[in-house]
């Protein structure tokens, strides 16, 4: 895959996640996903699978609002069966901005690309 197909595969991730398509969500992620949240003031906090399901999940049972699919793509680049895409989204939670700066580290596995790590910064 070279990195303009991975930019694709990411902005598809985006929608269907934003979307709380929780099939997709479920077979995209690695099992073993890690997720590393930064806040602005530091503090360090991550998600597995399972709670990111369970996040998904919460929010498409209750027909929430999608979120924004803003991004803007900095880096993308494959090696082999590894991929990694860097970028800013803008989430607009509840109405308001959140800017993020992400990292997504692909990885080709079960003959087909997941989401093994991801980390963001919160911006504002």
């Amino acid at each position: 895959m070279d990195s303009k197909k991975l930019i694709e595969l990411t902005k598809q991730l985006i929608y269907e996640a934003t979307h709380f398509n929780v099939p997709y969500v479920q077979q995209i992620y690695s099992d073993n996903l890690l997720i590393v949240k930064v806040s602005k003031d530091g503090t360090v906090d991550t998600m597995n699978k399972e709670q990111l399901v369970s996040f998904v999940k919460g929010n498409s049972d209750a027909k929430a609002t999608p979120f924004s699919t803003k991004a803007e793509f900095h880096y993308a680049v494959c090696d082999g069966n590894m991929g990694m895409v860097v970028m800013t989204r803008d989430l607009e939670l509840n109405g308001n901005s959140a800017p993020k700066f992400f990292t997504l580290i692909w990885e080709y596995s079960s003959e087909r690309w997941q989401v093994a790590k991801e980390s963001y910064v919160e911006l504002n």
